[in-house]
């Protein structure tokens, strides 16, 4: 799968977005001793658990990934790579076989097997569990061949299975059915380069070295990834000196920052598509696709990209970053054609327009700008938006009851994005992200998900794409950057396509 690279030191990259470039190094940089051996990060938001079976958001997702393990992990660009697996291999379309490294433990020293594999993925799955993550992995199987061999097979063939098992963190069978999930929960074990200590909610997530780790040791001896919602709060947290990274800079404060020889400031397009979601399953205008197409006509969305988020996104047409396997670059965006959207409410019925309400949170670049100049664009064609701010758990509680607004500021991205995961979440019939039940798209998502050879994965995934940009189930925007502002004295930490914070070769 292609990724593009995002990191300060790509220039085509800077260039594109208008960063001029990491700063000289300090003699303070050069010196080869470390000074210093805790690492603070910052992000927006906390994690959701510290259960990986029922993990959802990027935030955790890249904790998780410091103190698990998985069958195979991503590098910063999205290459698959070996991680608790040797190698694998395909044994037929539905069967992968995997062998393990010998002699890997968990936290507590327990052995690592292949029946802890079959234990998480099994626990995942259990109906009876209940985790939000189970029809992610309700297609898979796993049949245990000797402790240090498994097969996973799937109950259709599935070619980005990799991908997906890039995201399960495997648990320790023992320990867990020992303490049960709500203790697992609190006091995790995995077999990653950091071991949990503390999490205390909406503060911090405190991370120590796990000196016997199976693959490349840490340098870093705590890892501490503080939780700052203010964007100005956490520019202050970098430039006193308290932390080393955040996240989430936003564009208008780039330039002061470049300004610095204390920082440098990266940045390049992410995985993850951003889009206003649309509740179709509640009853109104919006049921009608001439009201949605309408809606997509009404927004210039390079304008928005360009006047508030500084051009720090990319334009697309539907539910594919370029990333993305099956993007069709010929599938172009919805015109900005304001003319062409009163024309449509008033065929449906609304030549005065109509009042809709905005859902937003927190967490996205430039959000509450961006959603601002959205609903002013809509009023130029008669729709009244009025915004509604609100916390993003209860926000996410309101999709999956189809409660929500009529539209939802969302964006779909993380460690296995894919057009076919996106799909199936955001817009597949009574999963979690969707407001959207269409059994012909579920058909053609599926169907794209399945194909092996490449030439036929493009053609269905390019119905797909044309399909629901016809639908207009969402109001589809951009590709989202990730910004991040660093001190300079932290080395060898990489920025990611899948937005994780992943620190087990930074260093000081």
């Amino acid at each position: 799968m292609k990724r593009t690279i995002l990191l300060c030191g790509i220039l085509s990259i800077a260039m594109l977005t208008g960063i001029t470039g990491c700063k000289a190094k300090t003699a303070a940089e050069t010196s080869s001793t470390p000074t210093k051996t805790e690492l603070v990060y910052v992000e927006s938001t906390d994690i959701s658990t510290m259960d990986p079976r029922n993990a959802t958001g990027t935030v955790t997702a890249g904790i998780l990934a410091n103190v698990f393990s998985s069958l195979v992990k991503t590098d910063e660009n999205g290459t698959i790579l070996p991680d608790l697996a040797e190698s694998w291999k395909n044994i037929n379309d539905l069967t992968w076989e995997f062998k393990l490294h010998d002699g890997i433990k968990f936290h507590d020293g327990s052995q690592l097997t292949a029946e802890d594999v079959k234990y998480t993925i099994d626990t995942i799955k259990d109906k009876n569990n209940k985790f939000r993550l189970a029809s992610d992995f309700s297609f898979m199987d796993v049949e245990v061949v000797n402790p240090l061999t498994l097969n996973i097979i799937t109950d259709g063939p599935f070619p980005e299975i990799l991908l997906r098992l890039n995201y399960v963190k495997i648990l320790p069978k023992a320990y867990v059915e020992k303490v049960g999930n709500t203790e697992f929960a609190a006091k995790p074990i995995g077999s990653g380069p950091f071991k949990f200590v503390e999490w205390r909610k909406d503060d911090r997530v405190i991370l120590e070295a796990n000196q016997d780790y199976f693959g490349k040791k840490p340098i870093i001896q705590k890892a501490t990834m503080r939780v700052i919602p203010e964007s100005a709060a956490r520019i202050a947290a970098l430039e006193s000196g308290e932390v080393d990274i955040i996240t989430k800079v936003e564009t208008s404060q780039i330039s002061r920052l470049q300004g610095s020889s204390s920082y440098t400031v990266t940045s390049g397009p992410t995985t993850r598509v951003m889009y206003f979601g649309i509740n179709t399953l509640k009853k109104g205008p919006l049921q009608d696709k001439r009201v949605r197409q309408a809606l997509n006509y009404a927004i210039d969305k390079q304008a928005l990209i360009t006047g508030v988020l500084d051009n720090f996104g990319k334009q697309l047409a539907t539910i594919s970053t370029p990333e993305y396997r099956g993007f069709d670059p010929s599938i172009t965006p919805y015109e900005y054609n304001p003319a062409k959207a009163k024309e449509l409410l008033a065929a449906a019925g609304y030549p005065n327009g109509l009042n809709l309400e905005i859902s937003t949170t927190s967490g996205f670049l430039n959000g509450s700008d961006f959603v601002q100049a959205f609903a002013s664009q809509l009023k130029d064609v008669g729709v009244n938006a009025t915004i509604l701010e609100e916390d993003g758990t209860v926000r996410n509680e309101k999709i999956i009851k189809a409660t929500i607004s009529d539209l939802y500021f969302f964006g779909f991205g993380g460690p296995y994005s894919s057009m076919d995961n996106l799909g199936k979440n955001s817009f597949g019939t009574g999963e979690r992200y969707s407001t959207y039940n269409n059994p012909e798209f579920d058909a053609l998502r599926k169907g794209a998900g399945a194909a092996i050879d490449t030439n036929e994965a493009n053609k269905l995934y390019s119905q797909l794409q044309a399909y629901i940009k016809e639908d207009a189930p969402a109001i589809f925007s951009h590709q989202q950057y990730g910004i991040y502002a660093i001190n300079t004295r932290l080395k060898d930490w990489k920025p990611r396509t899948d937005e994780m914070i992943v620190i087990n070769d930074a260093h000081f």
